[in-house]
Formats: C-alpha cells, structure tokens, sequence
C-alpha cells in the first residue's frame, strides 16, 4: 500500500497537473512570508529561523517539493517496516513518553528498562559536561531528535513504554508528518495508558528559557484532545539535570551538593508560579482559544503539584545528567535516580483509552507543504467536476425520455433532487479533498451514474493526513468547495424545474381519480374532448382548479414543451373517459374501467336497460385503480352473486352491498289448505343468498361498509281452518215424552186446601199450572185425598265444536351465499355477513268450531185427586206442564274442547331450498388478470399494478389465474 502510496505522490506532479504552470490560478509563495494566524498559533520557531533567506515556491517542477516527495517516500516505506517488527510488543498497559525534540525521551525509556549498552560520554573535556549514547538510537542534538517513529519497548511483561517522537520534529516537513502519522497508528492500539511529559530542567527554571514549557506545554494541550481525563495519570520529568552544589553564607563556607528533592522542589515553585502567572492572565482581555488553553494548563499545573500525605511531590520528578564516563548502572547517584523515577512512575495509576483521546498536531511549514500539495489538485479536479455536471445533466435528461410511470418519475426526480441538493450542501461543508470526492463519487455510485472520477491515484497519499489537514491546513484558502458546486447547483436548478412540474402533475392525477371529480367525469370529458377536438382552454382551466397552480407559462408551451402539454392531455383523456358496461345472455353484468362507481349501475332501469331485461345473476367491478362504494345495493341485486377486483376501495358514507336471498313468499288465499281440507298448507323456503368474492390492496374506510349474503326468510305456513259447529241440545219435552226426568217432587196425604196451595206457589210467578175451583175441595172434603207431584228437568246442552285443523309448519330458510374477501395489504376492517335464513312463522291452527244450541227446560205439575163415596174410590189427575226458556246452569260453566293430541304442524307437502351453488369466478379472474397485464406499462397505473402483483406475489406466490383455478375449484379459505 505505501509503494502505491508513493507512486501515486509522483504520478500526481507528473501527470496530473502538467497544466499548472500555465495556470494563472497557481499559487506561488514563500515559505518565508508565514500568514499571520499561523504565527498566531505559538509555534517554536518559524521557517525563517530554520533556513534564513531559503524560499520556495509551490508549483509541481520545485526542486523543495520534489525533495520532499521524495523523504516522504522513503521513510514512509521505512515506517511500515519499523511498525511492522513491533506489532507483537504491545501490551494491555503503556506509559508513552512525550516531550519535544531533544528532551531525553528516548535516553529516560532506555535508561529504565536498563539497557546495557547506555554509556556516559564527556561532550567537552574543558566543561565537564557528558551526554547519554548508545551508538544507535540516542544522538547527541540538542534541538533535534533521533526518534523518527514511535518505539515500543517492553519493561516487563505487562507494561510497555513507547518512545514517541518529538513534538514538531524539526528535521523536515515530510519528517514531521510522516512521525505524527506513525505516532497515531500506535496509539490506536493502546488499551491503557500513563503519560511521562518530559521537559529539559533548564526550561523548569526562573528567567532562563520562560516560553520553552509554555511551548511545550501548548504542544501537549493540542495532542490531549481531553485533558480532565488524563490529568491525574500525567508525571512531568525534568531532564539533563546538572550535577550542582551551593555554598551556605555562614563562616564555614560548606559546599553542599543539590539533592534530587531540592531540585523537585525548586520545579514546584516554578509550576506555581506559572500558574499564579497564567491565572493573571484569564483575567485580562485574551482571545477565545487562548483562555481555553491557559485553562486547560491550569488544571494540568494544579494536578502535577500534588503532594502526598508527607508533603512529598508525588507528580514532578528528575532525570539526572551522567557526572563522568562509563556505563550508566555503575553510577551509583544514577542508580539511586532510576530508583526514585521508577517508584514515581510506577505508583500512577493508568487510565482506559478511548477513541479520539489524542490529537496530532503539525507546525506550520508541515501545514503549508501540505497546503501546496493540495493547491496543486485543485485545478485538475475542477475540470474533472464540470465532467460530473455534464453526466447528471445527461442522466436527467434520460429520466425524462425513458420514465415509465408518472409517481415513479416524480419519486426519482424528488430523490434525485433531495440528493443533489444534500450532496451540493454537504459538499460545501467539506474541508479536504478526500472527503469531497469520497462523496462525489459515493453519489454517482449510489445512482448508477456511468462515470466516477477517478482521484485516488492522485491524492490517495493524503488520505493518512485527512485529520491534520481538517484541523491545520486552513482549505479556505485553497480548497473552495462553493465554487466547485457551482455546475453542480445548475444541474439541482434542472432537476428542481423538473420535479416542480412532475409534481403538479401528480397533484393533478390524483385529483382526476378523486372521487369528487368521478363523480362528474362526464361532464368534465365533455367539455374538454369533442370528437377531434380539444378545448385548450377548459383543459387549464380544470388543471388551475384542481392543482392552484397558475403559473402555466412555465409547464405548458406549445413551441417549446410540446411533450408536457401532450402529457396533461393523456392523463385527462384517460382518467376522464367512460367505464365500460356489459350484459350477456346469461344475466353476467360486468363493469371494467380504470375507475368505477357502483352508483353507475345501481338503478334498476339502468340495469335493465344494460341487460335487455334480462334476469341479472351475476355482477362484477374489474377496476384498475379505484372501485368507489357510493350508495347501497338495490334490491335487484338480493340472491345475486357479485364479484369485485380493485386495487384500491372507497368506500363513501357508511355503505352496505346486500345480496340476501330473497324471503319465502306467503300462501295465496286460494290455496289455503292441504288435501284434507283443515290443515294449513306449510311455508315456502327463502331465497339462497348471493355469493361475493372480492380482491384489492387498499383499503378506504373500509369499517363503514357491510357485505351481506344471508340466506332470505322461509315463508309462514298457512292457517288451519275452523272446525265444524257442534250438535243442538234436546228440549226437556223430548225428555219427558220418554219419561226421563231426574227431578221430581211428591206431595202426598189429605191435604187441606191451603196446603196445595202453599205447594203451587213454589212455582215460578204466572206459571200456575192448575186452576183448581175452591169448591172442588169443600164438597165434601173428609172424603178427598190429594196428592201431588212437581216434575222440573232442563233441557240437553249443545255439543262442542270440532277442533280446527292444524296450522302450515313454517318454511325453510335460504341458504347463506359465499364470501371471500382476499386482503393483499392491511386488514380492511370491513364487515362480512352470511348465515341461513330464519325459519318463516308457522301458521295458526284452526279456530274450534262453534258449540250447538242447549235445550230448554221444562216444569210439569200433576195434581192427583182421590174420592171416596159410599159405594166407590174415584181418583182424578190433572197435568199442566209449562217450558221454562231456561237452559240449564251447567251449560253456562266454560267448557273447554277435551282433546286428546298434542298441538302439531302440517308438513305435508313442504319444499326445501333450492340447491347451494357455488359460483364460479375464475373467468373474472382472468379478464381481470388481462385487463391488468393490457395496463401494465400505463404511465399512471404502473405502480399500482406492480404493487398489486407484488402484494399478490407475497401473500400467495402464484398469479391472480392460479388464484381462480385453486380456490373456485379447491380450497375454499384462502386468507
């Protein structure tokens, strides 16, 4: 990767901007003349004061800038390898060392893990001055560091040290983002860390070298993006501490050595007062960033001052210079120091590394080379962006000639549009070139476009300093994403012109499908089409009605947009035009259209009249789109079987599609009775319900419609007939006649006139049945006997009345039709009813017939007269019997007809329903099927129906054919 990495830095000033010197646009500059933000930032030195008087100049054929491609080649390829060798040293626990160039980093990491190849060298032999080597990796600059890539070093097996490079490495440009780079590869790894800050012991002084910490100090506060989190997890080491003694003013003038502690101390003092310092300084007018700083140092200042229970500085330690020549661990004072540092390190605690922990900051000549580098792309990459605008500008263009659905092309166009404009946007916010055509090219991918532009090659190499040129290269400069969006924008302007009209357009076919407009198509079509004729003019005046859109000058122009005039008028002509209505011979009523109405056949002159009078058994809706049930079924349509296929249901009010069976008829009054002349006849059967099968997709207001399919009523059985009147009682007469009577009362003895007559005048006022002279009685009334006998007897009463005959059982319900609903999408909510009809009423029984007439009673009177004379007995009767009119009491007491039966229903003679027939509507199925694969590719209807096929597909996995074969001739319970 880093090979094609560096064959793509050379090929981008080779190949890739060839043109650059003849571009007026170039920017040449020198790296002398700094911009004053940068000098703002507090770098260590300028590029000045590194090389006096060198310039360079930006341009592709620089020798500076070739000279840096090519260190930037090699020690990238050297790095890989360096890294490469140290991924297995790694452990769960790193302390990383910091610090800027030349401040003993790498001599500290060496000197504790106790290399043993570390010697003590006298620099100069007249100043007593010797400096730490290794002869390999320690050198002997004091500004320079010898560390080009971060070393890890094991200290025992759960610890490691990694060696970092300095701060701003002060060799190259190339040599400072090529070490950054590697830094922050190695830290990737870590899982948890301690951080040694290490400063030279001259720059912990008063009045020495006062800005060098403050230096430092910033460079570690960009590195250390959360410095809360690691504050209390830092130790500050001063280095190349000088062996030193002081002398005390009493008379004895003692020489005294410094201690380790003393210098500690003495570093104390300085952090206090450097934060006393800073505190000053927040109070007084600073910018922004710098208060953060000097905040965030405050903090770090205050934590490293810490102290332990004893007053001993737990935070701030040494790192003394060797004293004489010869290997480090043979010093004794060195080996008390290591002791010390360890105990200092080794007593902080880590802390748990997260992503984004740690920034990587670049100076300014390392920003400014990598501004050049980038200047020299921008050209290039301009000419390859008006390439881009031209392919979007084809692509739209393609979308208007080849669409093939009006909602598919407003979708693509508002998807389309909605993405450009997020990219055009999100373009304008980018800060580097990898990002803005990571994205670029990312959108013509997303969208099928032909061509990407192909930029890795060129400035792939960039992409491991994306971050640092985010935060440090200032792009405003060079990097104008605005301007490069420009072709871009024309392009949105295009699409943005193009959805508006799709739009209106869609506006507008929805309005024409509405049910407020098919309600009155009609009349619309009328208006607007007259055989080869269209009225312009009535056409935008119901496109302004339906879409408040009157800004038509921009959609319709005869000269120059034929195409969308053309594209109003088709949608008009289709959405407008009439339904399609068929009857055959067989009473199929069928309806095809993209739209329909039941309320367009629901009149039964209209029905009639569509099927020549004829008997309707079946009716069926085949619907592209809408299928609106706007009124209730008429009563044509009980016992008729109906079938209905929509992609989508209205349903308009709160609606009910009622194919009972029609109710059993009741008996004619001619025929009353059943053969034997009493019993009622019993009751016709209902009507079979109609059988419905219906499809659809959506479903609108679906719970305020009902489906009715109930089998009708029976018919109520006959009544029976009155039984016959029943026979006349006898007269008492007549019982008499034959000497029957049951009452008698007898009076016997000489009687003394007044006694008969008490006797007679029991009888009933006026019914006086005996005139007797008062002489008969006083002839000679000791010879006279008389006896008498009073006969009273009622008369028969009528016989009852026959029973009347027994009543018609009532008649059988219809059987219920079918139902189907088959649910494509969500559940439709809507209401299905089908059960067999209810039994008729069952007819009365006959009346019983009336009771005969009661006989009269009668009263009778025998007198009986016997004389005695002298020589003979003479006896005399007389009879006198009067009718009473009366009947007797015991024919006024209720009686009730002693009938031996049970109450019982005539049967004879009653008729089943007729029998159940499924209905077959497989063929509706298949015109449906047809009718739909005949609109398929229809500019408005293309949706709907692969919407349609698609749910189909889902739900079942076989076709609407395969449908009607399964379920009208098998399987009865699709859903």
């Amino acid at each position: 990767m880093i090979k094609l990495r560096v064959q793509s830095i050379f090929l981008l000033f080779s190949i890739g901007f060839s043109r650059s010197p003849a571009n007026p646009g170039t920017l040449a500059y020198s790296l002398g003349t700094l911009p004053e933000e940068l000098k703002e930032n507090g770098a260590p030195y300028s590029i000045d004061e590194r090389e006096p008087g060198h310039k360079w100049v930006c341009q592709a054929e620089s020798n500076y800038i070739q000279e840096q491609i090519s260190i930037t080649t090699r020690m990238l390829t050297d790095g890989e390898k360096v890294i490469q060798k140290q991924k297995d040293l790694a452990n769960d626990k790193t302390i990383l060392v910091l610090g800027k160039a030349g401040s003993g980093k790498t001599s500290l990491v060496q000197f504790l893990t106790e290399n043993p190849k570390l010697q003590s060298k006298k620099l100069r032999p007249d100043t007593g001055e010797y400096v730490i080597e290794d002869g390999e990796k320690i050198g002997t600059s004091a500004t320079e560091s010898s560390t080009l890539y971060p070393e890890l070093v094991k200290y025992n097996s759960s610890i490691t040290f990694c060696d970092s490079p300095g701060f701003h490495d002060s060799r190259s440009s190339a040599h400072e983002i090529v070490s950054m780079e590697f830094l922050k590869s190695v830290i990737s790894r870590f899982k948890k860390l301690k951080i040694l800050l290490l400063e030279n012991y001259s720059s912990l002084q008063y009045g020495l070298y006062k800005d060098n910490f403050i230096n430092t100090l910033q460079y570690f506060n960009d590195f250390l993006v959360d410095i809360d989190r690691y504050k209390d997890n830092i130790v500050l080491i001063a280095t190349k501490v000088p062996r030193t003694f002081f002398s005390t003013d009493d008379i004895t003038d003692a020489i005294t050595e410094v201690t380790e502690e003393m210098h500690i101390e003495s570093i104390m003092e300085y952090l206090n007062h450097t934060e006393t310092s800073l505190a000053e300084k927040i109070n007084q007018k600073i910018g922004k960033s710098k208060r953060y700083f000097y905040q965030n140092v405050i903090k770090l200042l205050q934590c490293l001052q810490t102290r332990d229970d004893n007053g001993k500085a737990t935070r701030v330690n040494v790192f003394r210079r060797p004293y004489k020549s010869g290997t480090l661990i043979n010093m004794s004072l060195l080996k008390k120091n290591k002791e010390s540092l360890t105990k200092t390190i080794m007593k902080l605690d880590f802390v748990q590394v997260k992503e984004n922990d740690f920034d990587f900051t670049l100076s300014n000549e390392a920003k400014m080379y990598l501004e050049c580098l980038l200047k020299l792309t921008n050209d290039n990459f301009k000419y390859k962006i008006n390439g881009l605008s031209f392919k979007l500008s084809e692509f739209v263009t393609q979308k208007v000639q080849n669409y093939t659905s009006y909602h598919k092309v407003m979708s693509d166009f508002e998807s389309f549009h909605n993405a450009l404009k997020q990219l055009s946007e999100s373009l304008d916010e980018t800060k580097n070139y990898n990002e803005f055509f990571e994205k670029v090219n990312g959108f013509v991918y997303d969208h099928k476009i032909s061509s990407q532009i192909n930029y890795n090659e060129q400035i792939h190499v960039l992409e491991k300093y994306e971050e640092m040129l985010l935060k440090f290269v200032d792009t405003n400069l060079i990097f104008t994403p605005s301007s490069w969006t420009l072709p871009i924008r024309q392009v949105i302007k295009s699409a943005e012109e193009e959805l508006h009209w799709y739009k209106s357009l869609n506006i507008f076919i929805s309005r024409l499908e509405s049910y407020k407009t098919q309600k009155n198509k009609t009349e619309l079509y009328s208006a607007i089409f007259n055989e080869n004729y269209t009225s312009t003019n009535e056409l935008m005046n119901l496109f302004v009605s339906i879409t408040g859109n009157t800004n038509l000058e921009n959609f319709i122009d005869a000269q120059s947009n034929i195409k969308r005039k053309l594209e109003l008028v088709s949608i008009t002509n289709t959405l407008l035009q009439k339904n399609n209505i068929t009857c055959d011979a067989n009473g199929r009523l069928v309806v095809k259209g993209f739209h329909i109405r039941i309320a367009e056949i629901n009149l039964e002159n209209l029905v009639r009249s569509h099927c020549n009078n004829n008997t309707v058994k079946e009716v069926a809706f085949l619907a592209v789109g809408t299928v609106f049930l706007d009124e209730d079924t008429i009563d044509m349509f009980r016992g008729v079987n109906m079938f209905i296929a929509a992609s989508k249901w209205e349903v308009i009010g709160q609606r009910r599609i009622v194919l009972n069976g029609k109710p059993g008829p009741a008996i004619s009054d001619d025929k009353p009775y059943v053969a034997n002349g009493r019993d009622g006849r019993p009751g016709l059967p209902g009507g079979n319900g109609g059988s419905f099968f219906g499809i659809g997709l959506q479903f609108l207001n679906g719970k305020s419609l009902s489906i009715e399919s109930n089998g009708g009523n029976g018919g109520p059985g006959a009544n029976g007939s009155k039984g016959a009147r029943g026979l006349n009682g006898k007269d008492a007469s007549e019982k008499l006649r034959m000497h029957r009577y049951n009452h008698s009362y007898e009076f016997q003895t000489g009687v003394r006139t007044s006694i008969l007559s008490s006797a007679l005048s029991a009888l009933p006022a006026g019914k006086s049945p005996l005139i007797m002279q008062a002489t008969d009685f006083e002839r000679s009334i000791e010879k006279v006997s008389a006896s008498l006998i009073i006969v009273t007897e009622y008369g028969d009463c009528g016989s009852n009345g026959a029973a009347g005959g027994f009543g018609g059982e009532s008649g059988f319900g219809g059987l219920a039709g079918d139902q189907q609903l088959i649910e494509l999408g969500d559940s439709s909510q809507i209401g299905m009813q089908n059960q067999n009809g209810s039994t008729g009423t069952r007819g009365s029984k006959g009346e019983t017939g009336d009771q005969g007439k009661d006989g009269f009673g009668m009263i009778c009177v025998r007198v009986s007269l016997k004389t005695v004379k002298s020589y003979e007995t003479e006896t005399r009767r007389y009879w006198n019997c009067i009718s009473t009119n009366n009947t007797s009491p015991a024919c006024n007491t209720c009686q009730k007809l002693n009938e031996t039966f049970e109450y019982q229903y005539t049967t004879s003679g009653i008729e089943q329903p007729a029998p159940k027939q499924s209905p077959d509507f497989s063929y509706y199925l298949h015109d449906y099927t047809v009718l739909l694969e005949s609109h398929t590719n229809h500019t408005i209807f293309n949706k709907i129906i692969t919407d349609f096929r698609k749910a189909m597909q889902r739900k079942f996995s076989y076709t609407l054919n395969d449908l009607g074969l399964l379920f009208f001739n098998g399987d009865k319970n699709l859903s």
